[in-house]
């Protein structure tokens, strides 16, 4: 469900590199740097926000472990993403980011949106919510 897309190099040279991305969406966004070891989320969105659904990240630097479940669902899933990378994030679905390294993304959302459209549960609480398969 979590779509982990990396960046196209369009080139290189003794300098560095560039990527490219596009976006349709436009206005404020949000530039968030974590440390090591943190964790972020450990919540999911209904899609009252547009900016919301679904949740958009350009992780910029940095490597991270997202760990998502969409609700209702039996088991958390773990995936890693290394920057240059975009990370989509559907409605319905709980997420956690914990930062491997100290790592820099965008959110294509505003603090707003994040406040209007984040339904927080921590990790230990979700976990109860798991549905057993027999």
């Amino acid at each position: 469900m979590i779509k982990i897309t990396p960046l196209q190099l369009c080139g290189a040279d003794d300098r560095g590199s560039n990527y490219l991305w596009s976006s349709d969406r436009t206005g404020e966004f949000t530039l968030c740097y974590r440390h090591a070891g943190s964790s972020s989320g450990q919540h999911y969105h209904e899609g009252v926000s547009a900016s919301k659904n679904p949740e958009i990240l350009y992780l910029i630097s940095g490597k991270a472990t997202i760990h998502w479940c969409p609700l209702g669902g039996s088991k958390i899933e773990t995936v890693q993403v290394e920057a240059p990378a975009r990370v989509e994030t559907p409605i319905n679905v709980w997420h956690q980011l914990i930062a491997v390294t100290d790592c820099s993304f965008i959110e294509l959302n505003s603090l707003e949106d994040v406040q209007k459209d984040s339904i927080r549960v921590w990790r230990e609480d979700f976990e109860k919510t798991l549905v057993s398969k027999p």
